[in-house]
Parts: C-alpha cells; sequence; structure tokens
C-alpha cells in the first residue's frame, strides 16, 4: 500500500519528486522519503515519519537543504513490516550503499530469504522486508557482475506481488525498476527532457500526456536521455503508449496543503452535486442510452451478477446485490474479492462481475477481476480513477466523476456508488422491458435526489454534536438495520471504526438477540436505520429490548414516530418514502457522525492512524 515516485531529468527535479510523493501519500503516509543523487554524484536520504503529513516534512527539508537533484525516487508508506520509524522508512540501502531500493508489497518469503542473507553475514538494520530487496540485489550483482541481470534474479527469487525502484552509485543517472504483479505494475512516462517512474498512473497525470504500463516481470531503465523496458527473454520491448483519461484530474477546490479546514467535511458537502451530476448523465429519459459502455449481449445474457469489493466497495456490493434480487428478480451474489480472487465461478460465461473499487487500485479486487475474467466472465468495474489497473483489466468500466476524493474514508464515492448501481438497475430493467410503476416511480424519484440531500445536509433540527457526543463517549457502538439498510449501517459502522477509532460493530436487526445482546449496557450506544421498506414495529420492538439493557438509542427513520422519539436520545428524521433512495440519504447523517466524533476525540478524520486510502497489497 505504499506509493514510488521516481524521476530523472536534465535539470532539478526535486520538485517534480515531492509533487509526484504528495499524490501519492493517499496510498499510505506512516513515512516518506527521498533517495537523490547530488550534483557531486554521492547520493542524500531524507526521510520523515513523525507527522501524518510526511510529504510536507520532506519538502520543508530540501528547501532548507538547498539540495539540487537531476534523479531520484522517493517512497510514501504504509506499514506492513516493522513500526513506524526513520529506520524502518524506505528509501533502504544494501550492505555495501551501493544499491538504494523502494518498494511496494510484501514479501511473502522474508523469512527465508532473512535467514539466507545473515548466514552470508549481511546486517540487516530494519525490521522491514523491503530492505531484503536490497541486500539480495547487491548480492546478485557481485556474483552476475551485471545489474540487470541481478535485477532479474531477484526478481524472480521474491515471492508474492511486489514492485521495485532502485538506484546504484555504480551506474549513476539512472533508475531501474521492476514489478511481479501480472495487473501491470510499474507505469512509466516522458515529458520534455524528463523521464517518469511510478507504481501509480495518478502521480503521472499531472506530468505526462501518455503512459506505459509494463507488464509482469519487465526491467525498465530510465535515463535524461533514454527509456528502456527489457522483458523477462532479455529482450527489447516497444513502449506502448496509453493517452491519459484528464476526467480524473483535481477538482479545482482541492487543496492538498489544507490541514485547519478538514477536506472530509468538504466531501460529504459535495454529494448534493455529484449525485446530481450523476444523474444527469446516467438517468436518461431513455434509460437504453445511458450505459454504451456495458455490452449488452454479454449482461442479459448472463444468468447471475456478482457484485465484488471491500471496505466501503463491499458495502456498496451488497447493496446492489439486495437492489438486483428485489427489483429485477436476478440471482445476484456479493462477494469480498479477497475471496473471489480465488474462486471458481459456475456458469462464468453467463456471468456479469460488477467489480467496485474507486481507486481502481484494491489489490484484492483487481486480482478478483483477473481471476473471474480468465474463467470467461464479463467483468465491469465501478471506479474513480480512469487510468487505474482494474480499468484497464475490465471488460469496460464506469466513472463515478465524483472528483478525486482525498480523505482516507469514502464519503461522495461511496453515495455515488450506490447511485450508480441504481443507475444500472435502471438500464437493466429497460432493456429488459420490466415497465412497471415501480421502476417509474424509483427513476422520478431520483430526479429530485439533489432537493432530499441538500435538505439533510442543511437541517439545523440534526443535532449532530450532541448526537456525536454519546458515540464518542461511548466504550462501543453498534449499529443495526436490515434488509437495503443493513449494507448502511455496515458502512456508518466501519466510518466510525476508521476515523473516530471506536469499537464498533454492526449487525442485522434480528441478530441482537442472538448473542451481541450480551455486551449491551449503559456504556454502549445502538444506531439503529429504519428505512420505508421496514417494518418499524418489528424495529421498535427490537428498540425496546435495547432499551430494557440501559444502552442509548440512536435512531435515522424515515418518519416521525413517537414510540420513536420516546425511545431515542436522538431520531434524525429523513422524510423519504422510497425504499430505494433511503439507504443514499441515510448514509449522510453517519458520516457527519464519524466525523464529528472524531473531533470530538482530537483525532485528526482526514487521515487515521493505521490506514491508506488505497489497499494495494494483498
Amino acid at each position: 500500500m505504499c506509493g514510488i515516485f521516481g524521476c530523472v531529468g536534465e535539470s532539478d527535479v526535486t520538485n517534480f519528486l515531492i509533487d509526484g510523493l504528495k499524490r501519492l501519500e493517499y496510498r499510505g503516509y506512516d513515512s516518506a522519503g527521498l533517495c537523490i543523487q547530488t550534483e557531486d554524484r554521492n547520493i542524500e536520504v531524507i526521510k520523515s515519519s513523525d507527522s501524518t503529513y510526511p510529504v510536507d516534512v520532506l519538502r520543508k527539508s530540501l528547501e532548507k537543504s538547498k539540495i539540487k537533484s537531476n534523479v531520484g525516487i522517493g517512497h510514501t508508506r504504509w506499514a506492513t513490516h516493522g513500526p513506524i520509524n526513520n529506520i524502518n522508512a524506505h528509501p533502504h540501502f544494501s550492505y555495501s550503499n551501493n544499491i538504494s531500493i523502494v518498494h511496494n508489497g510484501i514479501v511473502e518469503n522474508y523469512d527465508f530469504l532473512k535467514k539466507f542473507l545473515i548466514r552470508k553475514g549481511v546486517i540487516i538494520n530494519s525490521q522491514t522486508d523491503s530492505e531484503l530487496i536490497a541486500h539480495m540485489v547487491d548480492l546478485m550483482l557481485c556474483s552476475m557482475g551485471n545489474l540487470e541481470s541481478a535485477i532479474f534474479s531477484v526478481s524472480k527469487m521474491i515471492e508474492g506481488i511486489n514492485t521495485v525502484a532502485l538506484m546504484s552509485k555504480e551506474t549513476p543517472d539512472s533508475i531501474f525498476g521492476f514489478s511481479t504483479d501480472p495487473s501491470g505494475g510499474l507505469v512509466i512516462g516522458e515529458k520534455d527532457n524528463h523521464r517518469f517512474l511510478s507504481s501509480d498512473s495518478f502521480a503521472l497525470e499531472k506530468f505526462c500526456k501518455s503512459v506505459t504500463f509494463t507488464n509482469k516481470d519487465d526491467l525498465v531503465i530510465i535515463t535524461k536521455d533514454s527509456l528502456t523496458i527489457i522483458d523477462q527473454n532479455n529482450l527489447p520491448r516497444v513502449p506502448k503508449n496509453i493517452n491519459l483519461n484528464k476526467e480524473s484530474d483535481i477538482p479545482k477546490n482541492e487543496n492538498y496543503d489544507l490541514q485547519t479546514d478538514f477536506i472530509i467535511e468538504k466531501e460529504i458537502l459535495e454529494q448534493n452535486h455529484t449525485l446530481k451530476n450523476l444523474i444527469n448523465k446516467r438517468m436518461p429519459d431513455k434509460s437504453q442510452d445511458a450505459f454504451p459502455e456495458i455490452n449488452r449481449h454479454r449482461l442479459l445474457s448472463s444468468k447471475k451478477i456478482i457484485f465484488t469489493g471491500m471496505g466501503s466497495s463491499y458495502n456498496a456490493a451488497q447493496y446492489g446485490s439486495l437492489l438486483f434480487e428485489d427489483l429485477l428478480e436476478i440471482d445476484t451474489k456479493v462477494e469480498f474479492s479477497s475471496e473471489l480472487k480465488n474462486k471458481k465461478i459456475i456458469g462464468p460465461q453467463q456471468t456479469t462481475v460488477f467489480a467496485i473499487t474507486q481507486s481502481g487500485e484494491t489489490a484484492d479486487t483487481i486480482e478478483a477481476i483477473r481471476n473471474t475474467k480468465e474463467q470467461g466472465a464479463y467483468v465491469v468495474s465501478i471506479v474513480e480513477e480512469p487510468n487505474s489497473k482494474a480499468a484497464i483489466n475490465s471488460d469496460s468500466y464506469l466513472l463515478l466523476e465524483t472528483g478525486k476524493e482525498i480523505s482516507v474514508a469514502a464519503t461522495k464515492t461511496f453515495s455515488s456508488t450506490l447511485l450508480m448501481i441504481n443507475s444500472i438497475c435502471m438500464y437493466v430493467a429497460s432493456l429488459l422491458e420490466k415497465d412497471n410503476l415501480t421502476i417509474h416511480k424509483v427513476k422520478e424519484d431520483f430526479t429530485i435526489i439533489d432537493n432530499n440531500v441538500k435538505k439533510v445536509l442543511d437541517c439545523c433540527d440534526y443535532d449532530y454534536l450532541r448526537v456525536s457526543k454519546f458515540i464518542s463517549e461511548s466504550e462501543k457502538v453498534f449499529f443495526i438495520g436490515k434488509n437495503l439498510s443493513f449494507p448502511i449501517v455496515k458502512e456508518g459502522s466501519l466510518k466510525i471504526q476508521e476515523i473516530s477509532k471506536i469499537n464498533s460493530n454492526s449487525f442485522i436487526e434480528g441478530e441482537l438477540k442472538h448473542g451481541p445482546n450480551a455486551l449491551l449496557d449503559k456504556n454502549t450506544t445502538v444506531v439503529s436505520v429504519i428505512g420505508p421498506g421496514d417494518n418499524i414495529k418489528k424495529s421498535i420492538s427490537c428498540l425496546r429490548e435495547i432499551s430494557s439493557r440501559n444502552a442509548n438509542i440512536i435512531t435515522i427513520s424515515f418518519t416521525e414516530n413517537e414510540e420513536l422519539n420516546e425511545l431515542s436520545k436522538y431520531n434524525f428524521v429523513i422524510e423519504n418514502n422510497n425504499k430505494y433512495i433511503f439507504p443514499i440519504l441515510a448514509v449522510i447523517p453517519l458520516q457527519k457522525l464519524a466525523f464529528m466524533s472524531a473531533l470530538n476525540l482530537g483525532l485528526d478524520p482526514d487521515r487515521p492512524q493505521n490506514l491508506a486510502k488505497t489497499v494495494t497489497v494483498e
């Protein structure tokens, strides 16, 4: 889940390195580091591990040092091996200090290689698996006498999906890179007299009009004069350029350096506009024209639909599976991508997979795309990034077009994904000629969703500050719901875990009395979401059982109800009787409550500890 960036040019590249790393910070911000070749060809390393904005610290350190360089590699880290400190921060040096590396991935045979190196007399300085790669390259270089051959040898020796960029003192003014990722590991590009290398196309969008994605085990060598790709048979490969889709450019209102005015709050407020824009594009008068990207024949010939994702994307996928079965009466499943990547699909030729990953870089989801596509399923990815691995490896992809979401917790991308799934549902209904009153009513109600969202965002009756204190002062927080509301309570619980660091869990409403009730006490807050498709009387009975165990109750309901008001410390009322739209509206108060609970606890809601925006390791 780390970010890699490298640049070579005829002039100073330090600003390019910082800008590239800044765009990769969403992949990990436990630490950051640079390895740069100075004008006298010495190697300087700068690291930062004591801030959740480590690239800003690097920028200041560079400005203070006044170091200039025409070649360098950089790294943003999400820790997998060893605690967060400067010793474990990248770049790492080999035992002779000849090789310096930055690395994304997990070396799965770490223990074996570590013991091998120790037997060779190599001193391991850090607790990372990454350092071992530097030592292995140096060892192979000593025995083989050729850096390219040494790198190829090491790429075959390390197990797992790994992407590496490295520099060698013996080969100045050059950056080498390789990836064992079959979905495309490194991205390389050129602009004027500069050449770039990164683990993520987003880092290059600011600099390059087109890029090349490497194949598995390709070796990349960039200098100020050349860009070379050598395949695993040691043969040169002509770069195949792909034009970058500029729809993924950063929105104008984004400010990377803003730390006092919270980005997540802005992204919550942006949902009014992102949802309206999506409706205008994906719910036209003629629904059959809404998705030209989708292969109609493959979709309509499918007897089974699978939705897949991880984290917030899994919650959206679960909503999708429930929606498709309810509205379209099509056999639909939901799968964690981490499970689907290894599963055999029954009847793959008659299966459509909707893979949800807003970044398009989630490792498990990319592997699930690869697995299901190889078996013959038709794969459609739902992404925000058009230049991502998920988009490139899928048969088709659909863009959320929310603008880059910077805060770690998904907010506007989550609600937009729910709306996208509804739009797909309307599209399939039109193709199947399911022109019933329910479908018409859903489409009609969606045309005014921006007014509903605005009411939820603006309503002063929602005392978020007071309610958030119940949550932030609780030892445990439970979220309960049923039917289409259940994926929403799962998302609410996830938000509390992510940005408020509170012990939170979600349950199907009826499941509480089968075990979780044992945990209820006065230090527990239960948040119940009751939608228009739910049996409100059954929900009230459940809340009475919770109240009798002295837990605090917060409700989000579709209508005013005296019994709910009596049982609840607070009842958020979202007046919407459409069971398909209500969940999209109900998630907004949950997002705001998580945000304010984090503030109550003195936490940074934009960059919670131990997390990253994109999970790029399995």
